[in-house]
């Protein structure tokens, strides 16, 4: 998917906007579209991984379902969609996803980021979901691992058979 489209059609609502001005409103927005490029570049590739984010978390619970996820190369988002298996034998945990507001700053050796990068990488999913994935296995039965429940007589989660 190509960004142009987006970031040019921010400029022309920008540019139409300042069309009922005089020429210093409209040389001012001709510089604030320049200047917003980049901005909304990068709003559109966050709000395309937070939906890649959400779909991946949505399936957690369905054995063999995609992964989706979400990179930039030049100026084209790449969206990949991986199915089977990852490479961890661990089934996903079910993580509640509707509750993910807490914030922590984790400091890593950069060779332990690294590794986390190409793991996600390879299964297919962020970094984040990656993370939200280990630390529930982690946890595990028996071990503090929250059972969440989604909802009158619904519980999710996994059995370790």
């Amino acid at each position: 998917m190509h960004l142009h489209p987006f970031t040019d059609g921010v400029r022309a609502q920008l540019l139409a906007a300042a069309a009922l001005g005089d020429d210093r409103t409209q040389q001012t927005a001709q510089a604030l579209a320049t200047a917003a490029e980049p901005a909304v570049r990068l709003a559109v590739l966050e709000a395309v991984s937070a939906a890649a984010d959400e779909i991946t978390a949505a399936l957690l619970d369905v054995p063999g379902a995609p992964a989706v996820s979400v990179r930039l190369e030049a100026d084209e988002v790449h969206i990949d969609v991986r199915t089977g298996p990852t490479t961890d034998p661990t089934p996903p945990a079910a993580v509640d996803e509707g509750e993910n507001d807490a914030r922590i700053s984790l400091r890593l050796p950069e060779s332990l980021k690294a590794q986390i990068d190409t793991a996600a990488r390879a299964a297919g999913i962020s970094v984040n979901t990656w993370l939200l994935r280990a630390a529930t296995s982690a946890l595990g039965p028996g071990r503090g691992a929250p059972t969440t429940s989604s909802g009158p007589g619904r519980i999710t989660g996994w059995i370790n058979g």
